[in-house]
């Protein structure tokens, strides 16, 4: 009788690490582990994983904060197997930083954002000493998490600030909208479900491959309502907040 594939293992499972555990759970067996007491268990029991030595399995995802990952990998290491495929979703760690502190050791650098524990993420990889195999491997285990984007490393900067912050973005102009309803007048309950709709059905249509622009040209009835609103918002600039909103994520990104 063979014996089953490791698990994958998730150190760190903040909101970011809770998140992956999650959506990795639905489709692999998952242990994982965290430095803050109760927090495993309270995970393991709400995502349907398994509390315990996660350094143990391969791959292993370190999820822990960026100032918080060369010590928490000194412990790891003597934990880890032979030649464990890492995955860091640290910021500020690029693959040959990862690589000089857990030498032997295939690199995956992500850089994933919330979505992913609904399998609706997406997630920017650069890998370091993954041979083919491993890195369909690992291919096979994230992709039911959301989109998987391969970038050269120079780029995760900006991949943060859309792909990561993004999330961010979206949900602030959705609570503009929902304030703007309930100011003119809607009740709360009204606003919200009307932005979600439309927030959740132009994300089905940008899934289909639809163009950004294209789609909001193809909405934007010359003299109607969308064109009133677009109008206002190129007259105050917000195409350019947010290009500056994206260009200050990236810089912050940077200095992680």
């Amino acid at each position: 009788m063979s014996e089953p594939a490791p698990a994958s293992g998730v150190v760190g499972v903040g909101a970011m690490g809770g998140a992956m555990a999650a959506g990795l759970a639905q489709h692999a067996r998952v242990v994982v582990e965290d430095q803050v007491p109760g927090r495993a268990d309270e995970v393991a029991g709400r995502v349907g994983a398994t509390a315990g030595d996660a350094a143990a399995c391969d791959p292993v995802i370190l999820a822990v904060k960026p100032q918080d990952l060369a010590a928490v990998l000194s412990g790891l290491l003597p934990r880890l197997r032979r030649d464990a495929v890492l995955i860091s979703v640290a910021a500020g760690w690029p693959t040959e930083r990862l690589a000089a502190v857990a030498p032997g050791h295939p690199i995956v650098r992500l850089m994933p954002n919330l979505a992913v524990a609904g399998g609706r993420g997406v997630m920017a990889m650069a890998t370091s000493g993954l041979d083919p195999e491993r890195e369909r491997a690992v291919r096979a285990l994230l992709d039911p998490l959301g989109a998987v984007v391969p970038l050269e490393e120079e780029l995760f900067g900006l991949a943060t600030a859309i792909g990561g912050s993004g999330p961010g973005f979206v949900a602030y102009l959705a609570a503009a909208m929902e304030r703007a309803g309930v100011a003119g007048g809607l009740p709360a309950d009204a606003a919200r479900a009307l932005v979600r709709g439309a927030f959740s059905g132009t994300a089905h249509l940008l899934d289909g491959g639809e163009d950004p622009a294209a789609l909001q040209a193809r909405v934007t009835s010359p003299g109607g309502t969308t064109a009133a609103g677009v109008a206002v918002l190129e007259q105050m600039g917000a195409g350019d907040a947010m290009a500056g909103a994206v260009a200050a994520a990236a810089a912050r990104a940077a200095e992680l």
